[in-house]
């Protein structure tokens, strides 16, 4: 992901992509976690963007539609890691050793 910019969003946190520097992870769990931390973080960026725009904050109902679309595509994306490692893991128990 690129870096995140809403117009008229007070607060838009910069999130790490793959030009960014970004602190290489030791691991996979690492990796995983930092990747839900950014899933987080563009949740917590979407329910800014709509509570500024429900207030009348900010009139920017196409930056806020963005951001509340990204946040829901990156939730998707994690919920279908987490499912495809989950059945690695149910394929892995179902090996016979």
């Amino acid at each position: 992901m690129s870096d995140l910019r809403i117009a008229g969003v007070g607060r838009t946190p910069s999130l790490p992509g793959p030009a960014s520097t970004v602190k290489p992870a030791a691991g996979f769990g690492d990796a995983l976690q930092q990747a839900l931390g950014q899933v987080n973080q563009l949740q917590q960026t979407a329910d800014v963007a709509a509570q500024e725009f429900s207030v009348g904050q900010t009139r920017d109902v196409a930056g806020t539609l963005i951001a509340i679309e990204k946040a829901n595509l990156g939730f998707q994306l994690a919920l279908q890691v987490r499912n495809k490692l989950l059945e690695a893991y149910q394929e892995i128990l179902r090996t016979p050793l």
